[in-house]
């Protein structure tokens, strides 16, 4: 009785009346929500709370702005990711060539030299060993049946390594090149006429063997280190014909926006960007020289000079 006084005192009320809640704020039971239910049939369809739902249109709309901004935002995105690139080749060479400097310091302002094998003997001073094109007709490999295109220890005994240890300063961050899915070692060639030899019956220009002969072109204009084809590259060195009769014998890369890299005597690095057709659309080497191709112009005027 206790139990069924207890809950029955909850709910008090009139005989004849609805029951009433006693607790604060109570009214009675049922009347609120009923009240609600009523407001709620009562208002217009359009003040209703509506079920938020996409119409197959507004999706549609949606998926459409959502393509033109990525269509707007990838090219971006590619430039960017180019830019920095181009900014990492950069930086490579700025650490080759204090290397290419530092050697010379530590060798009497001698040029380190550029050949890896020459008169049939191996140079073990040169600056990298092996060729990126594998040709063991012309070259011996680094170690046998080992290709020398992805073998890192024609960088690593090559006599620029101990000055930087840091095999990724070789290869530029742009060069799409791999050998059986592994990427090639290196991209960057040397000036043939820093350290090396004549090109064939033009033994009438300098070839710097040392710091101080580097006068005509001055060393602010005389380069050392470029950034090479990915079709072009071989050995360690990139031959320039002075005369101009054979045309560009090696060809620049033209990763970065059809121009390349290249760093000068002075430590300075520059971009420069290819004007013709030929220098970037070519099929076979040498690219022609008739008429005069301003891309070979350019690049010799820097490469070295007449003896006086």
């Amino acid at each position: 009785m206790n139990g069924l006084k207890s809950g029955a005192s909850r709910i008090t009320g009139q005989p004849g009346q609805p029951p009433t809640d006693p607790r604060p704020g109570g009214g009675e039971v049922g009347e609120t929500a009923d009240r609600e239910v009523c407001a709620s049939r009562l208002l217009p369809p359009e003040r209703r709370t509506p079920k938020i739902a996409f119409t197959l249109i507004e999706l549609l709309v949606v998926i459409a702005i959502i393509a033109i901004l990525a269509g707007l935002l990838l090219p971006t995105l590619g430039k960017s990711k180019r830019r920095a690139q181009q900014v990492a080749c950069i930086n490579h060479f700025k650490q080759l060539t204090l290397s290419w400097q530092m050697y010379a310091d530590d060798h009497g302002g001698k040029l380190v030299p550029v050949f890896y094998f020459f008169r049939g003997q191996v140079n073990t001073q040169a600056w990298v060993r092996g060729s990126m094109d594998d040709d063991t007709r012309i070259y011996p490999p680094v170690e046998p049946g080992v290709l020398d295109s992805t073998n890192l220890n024609g960088i690593m005994l090559g006599s620029l390594y101990q000055y930087n240890k840091s095999v990724g300063v070789y290869r530029c961050p742009a060069d799409p090149s791999t050998v059986h899915g592994v990427p090639r070692v290196r991209s960057y060639s040397l000036n043939g006429w820093m350290g090396g030899t004549w090109v064939k019956g033009q033994s009438n220009y300098v070839v710097f063997r040392r710091e101080q002969d580097i006068v005509r072109p001055p060393p602010s204009g005389a380069w050392v280190f470029i950034d090479e084809h990915e079709r072009s590259i071989n050995d360690g060195w990139f031959a320039v014909d002075m005369k101009g009769d054979r045309g560009l014998l090696d060809a620049p890369a033209t990763r970065h926006n059809n121009a390349y890299a290249l760093s000068f005597a002075d430590g300075h690095v520059e971009v420069w960007k290819l004007r013709d057709p030929r220098s970037i659309h070519w099929t076979a080497l040498p690219i022609p020289n008739k008429p005069v191709n301003p891309d070979w112009q350019r690049l010799a005027a820097a490469s070295t000079s007449l003896r006086e």
